[in-house]
């Protein structure tokens, strides 16, 4: 490909701008526009000599167009980029890149696995001129003081309450149209800071003040980064601010006029001023004759050329993380952000698992009559509805056959999430649900059935595949367990038995009795197994697996669903994968107290180098290592972004040579 041939879904005025400057680039052409307003159509297609398309499928279906710019409000960006990706059509899709954080991981994964480049249109971060603010930051090198981020993006319009910004139903307010800017500025410079392409905020805290529509007019936002770096950080639709950029120590600033312009309404003059002691110490001004948009187009189009899936510029987790920190932003205002709810999303609707490359193979699973995965899916880190379906559907179209599940997961959520997707997707026939019950302190056997019946109440099913005692009760004799749980799968309402959190000899002695009085007995175990071994559990009642375990359910060929297989992010490289809010991450002092000894440390740091000579993530290589120490280890993980799922997914095709399994196993 020497030219890219474009295609434009929408007629407003921005895509007005891409249409003017895309006559001014080498490598691109435009070929025809969609857009719903029949008027502004055919005024705009004669403007620019190009095809109308009155029908969407039609533009981007056609084999005379590569690439879609999409040019239309923040709400239909999911909708017309999902239809691109299906016909094999490249992207660069105006910010914000979707409405929220589930929608950009969707269709940033899909893309990339439709190998379509995809590119959220921050035209400033193509620009030379904030190459030199990123360059000139080593004026602050060896500052011990702290680094403070100033910017806005602020102006004033009149508008109508039907306007699409006043409007909350089209993604309205200040936060997602303009505050996307400081905010991508600052994970910018602080990514830069602490050696990374982007940085993850530590936490935001903001205000603001809200539409009699429910959008926000205006807001601002302190931001912490690591490293003794903050930002404040404002946006506004109702009010004009200086809309500039400050870098300072305390002694030396830097600082842009106009950054997100970068002087498009200066005649093309800019400059980066770098002052000392509040004098002015450096000017860097730079002339543009080329444009903005002119930029943009030109770095997409080269990107395509080359095929590349992603800009160096604007990468995909850069986006993601972006589309993050806006959901939080607004959520601390209560904004009703549209789409958010499960009902309200495309998300459901579009059943994007259906397009999906399957990855996980299918494989049997011991007295079970479906076929399963090599990993089970965790369903106890879902924050909603919504997010459920989300990673529900990705497991899924990636292969993922199996959903631990239990009656204490999120004070019953867990079980209903599940239940209402199974029920929505009509797949209860071709998943395995591994639940748990009876857990401290309803440890005892009354508790099994009423416990079990409410959570086949809640997932919508007629039979739990796997159900394993979630702990143990040392006080209770093996046989009121064992005696339980058969008269339960006597009734057809649960498949396997199996137990987690139980001792090998609480175990092996409920077998025992189990085979002495013909009864069904344990063939699952659900205990911690991981490249790190625990130091102190995790919670209270944790039990781990040794080899004298291992060997045991190899010799009785007994599955082992291991829980934290990855030890909860000690294997992590920090701030390698982007960071996702959630109740249940793990802190630095239980990082410390559950995994921190001598024989754990050295694994690890020999799980990095490992890491590094495969070119692959450390906790991989740690997800390998339990994948591969015996067939019958199902992992449990408990991803919440699908950026974690594949990472996971990405471990079960990672074969360690023996010399590496040795290696990694050093105590």
């Amino acid at each position: 490909m020497s030219k890219v041939r474009w295609g434009i879904i929408g007629s407003g005025s921005i895509a007005n701008a891409f249409s003017h400057s895309i006559k001014h680039c080498q490598n691109s052409e435009l070929i025809g526009v969609f857009g719903r307003n029949q008027n502004n159509l055919d005024n705009f297609s004669s403007k620019f000599g190009i095809k109308a398309y009155q029908n969407i499928e039609d533009l981007i279906s056609s084999t005379k167009i590569d690439a879609i710019y999409i040019a239309t409000p923040h709400n239909t960006h999911y909708e017309y980029s999902l239809l691109a990706i299906k016909n094999k059509k490249h992207i660069l899709c105006e910010k914000p890149i979707t409405i929220n954080h589930l929608e950009s991981m969707v269709l940033l994964t899909l893309a990339k696995e439709a190998e379509v480049f995809l590119m959220e249109a921050y035209m400033y971060r193509v620009h030379p001129q904030t190459l030199n603010i990123l360059d000139n930051l080593s004026i602050f090198d060896n500052t011990k003081n702290k680094i403070t981020i100033t910017s806005s993006f602020g102006f004033s319009a009149d508008l109508p309450e039907s306007h699409r910004l006043r409007n909350p139903h089209m993604g309205g307010g200040a936060i997602l149209d303009v505050g996307c800017y400081p905010l991508s500025m600052a994970k910018l410079i602080a990514g830069r800071f602490n050696g990374l392409s982007f940085a993850d905020p530590e936490s935001i805290n903001a205000k603001g003040r809200l539409d009699s529509t429910g959008v926000d007019l205006q807001s601002e936002a302190h931001i912490v980064f690591s490293n003794n770096i903050e930002a404040y950080i404002k946006c506004a639709i109702d009010e004009d601010y200086s809309n500039d950029l400050k870098i300072s120590d305390g002694t030396k600033d830097l600082v842009v006029s106009q950054p997100w312009h970068c002087g498009q309404f200066q005649d093309g003059n800019s400059s980066v001023d770098i002052y000392k002691d509040k004098k002015l110490y450096k000017e860097i001004p730079f002339k543009d004759e080329v444009g903005l948009f002119t930029r943009e187009i030109d770095h997409a189009s080269e990107c395509i050329i080359n095929n590349k899936l992603e800009s160096q510029y604007i990468s995909h987790l850069d986006s993601q993380s972006n589309m993050l920190w806006l959901d939080i932003w607004r959520k601390s205002l209560n904004i009703n952000c549209p789409f958010s709810e499960l009902q309200k999303s495309p998300i459901p609707e579009s059943k994007f698992y259906s397009f999906q490359n399957s990855k996980l193979q299918q494989t049997s699973l011991s007295r079970i009559d479906k076929l399963g995965s090599r990993l089970a899916l965790g369903c106890d880190n879902q924050t909603s509805a919504l997010h459920a379906f989300t990673m529900f559907d990705h497991f899924y179209g990636s292969g993922g056959r199996i959903f631990d599940t239990a009656y204490i997961y999120n004070n019953g959520k867990g079980d209903k999430y599940l239940g209402d997707w199974i029920n929505s997707r009509n797949i209860e026939d071709e998943i395995i649900v591994l639940g748990k019950g009876a857990h401290t302190p309803e440890c005892s056997p009354e508790f099994i059935r009423p416990q079990i019946l409410e959570s086949l109440d809640r997932l919508k099913i007629n039979k739990i595949d796997i159900f394993c005692l979630h702990r143990d009760n040392p006080n209770i004799p093996v046989a009121e367990f064992m005696d339980a749980l058969n008269e339960v799968r006597s009734e057809g309402l649960i498949g396997s038995l199996g137990a987690s959190n139980w001792e090998l000899d609480r175990f092996s002695k409920a077998r025992e009795y189990s085979a002495a009085n013909n009864k069904e007995a344990f063939s699952v175990l659900s205990n911690n197994f991981s490249l790190a071994d625990m130091v102190d559990p995790v919670w209270p009642g944790c039990v781990g697996t040794n080899d004298e375990y291992l060997n045991y359910l190899t010799d009785n060929k007994i599955m082992l669903f291991p829980w934290s297989s990855q030890a909860r992010g000690f294997f992590i490289k920090k701030k390698e994968i982007t960071s996702n809010e959630h109740f249940s991450n793990p802190s630095l002092e239980e990082e410390i107290r559950v995994w921190h000894d001598v024989k754990n440390l050295k694994r690890r740091e020999k799980c990095f180098e490992i890491a590094e000579s495969r070119n692959v993530q450390p906790i991989q290589v740690a997800l390998a290592y339990v994948i591969q120490k015996s067939p019958l280890i199902f992992p449990l993980i408990g991803p919440r972004t699908i950026m974690e799922t594949n990472s996971s997914i990405a471990a079960t095709k990672l074969n360690l040579s023996e010399d590496e399994m040795n290696e990694l196993s050093i105590n």
